[in-house]
């Protein structure tokens, strides 16, 4: 009886964690300043894609998935794929199309995604002076 309780609580706790895993893939969490300066800056050249369909989701989004170069500081280039969400009106890329992503030093391959890096402090214009 007590290996069939843990068995379903071993169940359970996986299952839990393929839905966390799944759920951050769906809606990947925004870089904070804390955890962008662990990301480089590089270009996404692309040199293959889907074809477009002729109907998005309910949504309108249309999913393309796209393969290419990752070329960036502190890595070598690397060659990977991954899936746009794309709107309704959003260009569709194409053959060397260069797309901006973040990822970590050295892990590219394992680490990237579509994207650019927040400003940081220096590079944020100082607003106006409020009146003394």
């Amino acid at each position: 009886m007590w290996l069939a309780v843990a068995f379903t609580v071993i169940l359970a706790a996986l299952l839990v964690a393929l839905v966390v895993q799944w759920q951050r893939g769906r809606n990947p969490r925004p870089l904070g300043a804390g955890r962008a300066s662990q990301f480089v800056q590089g270009t996404f050249t692309v040199t293959g894609v889907s074809d477009r369909p002729e109907q998005g989701d309910t949504k309108g989004e249309r999913f393309c998935t796209v393969s290419g170069t990752i070329v960036g500081p502190q890595t070598q280039p690397a060659e990977v794929y991954g899936t746009l969400v794309l709107g309704e009106h959003d260009p569709w890329p194409q053959v060397g199309t260069d797309l901006p992503v973040v990822y970590k030093p050295g892990k590219a391959t394992s680490t990237w995604r579509f994207g650019e890096l927040p400003p940081t402090d220096s590079e944020i214009p100082p607003g106006p002076v409020p009146p003394a």
